[in-house]
């Protein structure tokens, strides 16, 4: 399957996907314990037309069993697609996570929803003198996810040795010129468009 359609599809049921493009605005806090990486806790707010979707389907649920296996269902095709996000290490060398997602769940805030959950690494890293890179996205670019601000990502938690930055993207004109020609209405095939627009988040530590 391709990204496109799963990625939809986490949100939005089989039989209302009016529109093929969604956005989804992301926050980020990266999680320490005892000076090294463990994961990352995210947040998910879903735009309005998506989320529409999403709450109707949660009120078709009568218990919280349904709804619970709605959440499931939705969680499971995020980790089979690897949380759609990319972590590497100073060496480049690419970071797996936990296929067992925790404290995930659905908050409803207005006309939009939001799905909140941790991603726990495979492994700790060590934070000393390491540079980590995590970037968050659609490969074929049919779904936005972005951080809307710098503040989107809290580096509170780091230690005194490290420092976090948010980068945005140098996309080439051609390029955004071709992905907003686009035709909404086909199937994007070119996977390689989504890193290309997709911010990044550094770790960088003594």
């Amino acid at each position: 399957m391709k990204t496109y359609s799963l990625l939809l599809s986490l949100f939005i049921s089989c039989g209302v996907l009016a529109h093929p493009h969604a956005f989804i605005d992301m926050q980020s806090t990266p999680i320490i314990e005892n000076n090294q990486l463990t994961g990352f806790s995210m947040k998910w707010t879903l735009d309005e037309p998506s989320s529409s979707a999403v709450i109707y389907d949660m009120k078709q649920a009568r218990t919280k069993a349904e709804k619970q296996k709605l959440l499931d269902d939705v969680m499971g095709n995020i980790v089979s697609e690897h949380y759609f996000s990319y972590l590497y290490d100073k060496q480049n060398n690419k970071i797996k996570y936990s296929p067992r997602p925790k404290n995930y769940g659905i908050n409803v805030q207005g006309l939009q929803l939001q799905y909140y959950f941790d991603v726990p690494l495979a492994h700790s890293q060590n934070l000393e003198k390491n540079t980590f890179s995590l970037q968050t996205y659609d490969s074929t670019y049919y779904v936005a996810m972005t951080y809307a601000s710098k503040s989107a990502v809290d580096f509170s938690a780091l230690p005194k040795n490290c420092q976090g930055k948010l980068i945005e993207p140098n996309v080439d004109e051609k390029i955004q010129a071709y992905a907003s020609s686009l035709d909404k209405s086909q199937k994007n095939e070119d996977d390689s468009l989504g890193v290309m627009f997709a911010q990044k988040i550094i770790i960088q530590c003594e």
